[in-house]
């Protein structure tokens, strides 16, 4: 009986985020469970080679800051299934000044983290919303972070070489890395977006939660870095990424049916000190 609720059989699901670790990581169990899954992110500069090769996970392109891409992508999964049961929203961007100290922080990077961060979410709920209003039923799961939660912990990014496995070719080479205000600003956000959406939909059967992971394991951060997080971490170490997919399969599907509102927090014990 309780095996039964987790699974996601004739459900449709749309991942935004979905050619992330996170969002492909989310698309491939849910499809696994059972669903139909419409994965869409911005399109990669190799074509589709992010994409899963699945029968039920449709690769879209879309563009978060532009409101018409969302409005179309909705319109055409819309078409396309005739209805959305579950959202995931798993997109984040890193400006190339995003591990500089915040007095180096520039506005153009602040604002792109949060028209990608806030404004999308907002634009892709808002539509997805009016489609689960007629259906009468729908999860909406947003990606927060540890950080939306409590502060920053700098002295981990010490001798980290964080700004060169994200940022890449965007990197200067800079030795000292800094955890930016915008990360916790955006991730704050995305909780209280949360719980207002929660109330506001609550009698039109719309659950609205989000999960707000702790660090994930990455092959290429130093060995430094995941030692100082790891101490931080009462488990002693970083995530797996199948242990954010979990907690994403519980809230999509009715083994959560009476949760929302609901901030889950999958960090190893990071936030109980």
């Amino acid at each position: 009986m309780i095996k039964e609720r987790f699974e996601l059989t004739n459900k449709v699901a749309l991942v935004l985020g979905g050619r992330g670790v996170l969002g492909s990581s989310f698309s491939a169990a849910f499809e696994e469970f059972g669903a139909r899954v419409y994965s869409a992110d911005l399109q990669t500069s190799s074509g589709q080679s992010a994409d899963l090769k699945r029968d039920n996970i449709i690769q879209l392109n879309v563009d978060v800051t532009n409101p018409s891409s969302i409005i179309k992508l909705v319109e055409d999964v819309k078409a396309d299934a005739k209805r959305i049961d579950i959202l995931v929203y798993s997109v984040t961007a890193k400006p190339n000044d995003f591990y500089k100290p915040f007095t180096e922080c520039s506005l153009e990077g602040w604002q792109m983290v949060l028209r990608t961060e806030l404004d999308g979410l907002f634009l892709i709920s808002r539509e997805v919303g009016k489609v689960m209003e007629e259906s009468g039923s729908g999860s909406m799961i947003f990606l927060s972070s540890i950080y939306g939660v409590v502060g920053n912990n700098q002295s981990i990014y010490e001798g980290s070489n964080l700004a060169d496995v994200y940022l890449k070719d965007q990197s200067d080479g800079t030795s000292r890395v800094y955890s930016h205000a915008v990360y916790a600003a955006a991730k704050g956000g995305v909780i209280s977006l949360t719980r207002f959406l929660a109330a506001y939909w609550g009698d039109k059967n719309i659950r609205v939660n989000c999960i707000s992971p702790g660090g994930l394991s990455h092959p290429g951060e130093n060995e430094e870095f995941v030692r100082r997080y790891s101490e931080k971490a009462p488990l002693g170490r970083k995530a797996r990424v199948d242990e954010i997919t979990g907690a994403a399969v519980f809230l999509a599907s009715d083994a959560s049916s009476y949760v929302t509102g609901h901030n889950l927090i999958v960090d190893g014990g990071w936030t109980i000190w």
